[in-house]
């Protein structure tokens, strides 16, 4: 199970750093489209470093590799199937932590996550 975990941490972070270059990568197009200036993007890449890649950072340096993968999975960066039967039964209570008592930021993209992933189970639901 360690060997799962180790690959579903390194997929789960670089799924996360990804949302966050995205939104730095919006700012380059700005800036080659000249609706924003070199000082602008410099202070966005700034802003960049020094929050959401930061942030990342602390968080899969803080968290053991149980918490991010129930993380991952509670906020929907990695989805369910992704996981094996042992390890979602194994984390099952704080998979459910994640989903329900983690808060996440509105403009932050992993909200955007959140309520994709939440859309997704209302509608694999059977309806009464």
């Amino acid at each position: 199970m360690r060997k799962e975990l180790a690959r579903l941490v390194g997929l789960a972070h670089d799924r996360e750093l990804g949302l966050y270059l995205s939104d730095l990568e919006a700012h380059f197009r700005d800036w080659r489209e000249g609706s924003i200036g070199p000082s602008d993007l410099s202070d966005l890449i700034h802003e960049f470093h020094d929050g959401s890649a930061r942030a990342v950072f602390k968080t899969y340096s803080l968290l053991k590799s149980d918490q991010l993968v129930a993380r991952a999975v509670g906020i929907g960066l990695l989805k369910e199937n992704e996981v094996s039967e042992e390890s979602r039964q194994s984390l099952a209570s704080l998979i459910d932590h994640y989903r329900e008592a983690y808060q996440i930021d509105n403009d932050d993209p992993l909200s955007q996550l959140r309520k994709k992933g939440e859309r997704e189970t209302s509608t694999d639901s059977p309806q009464e």
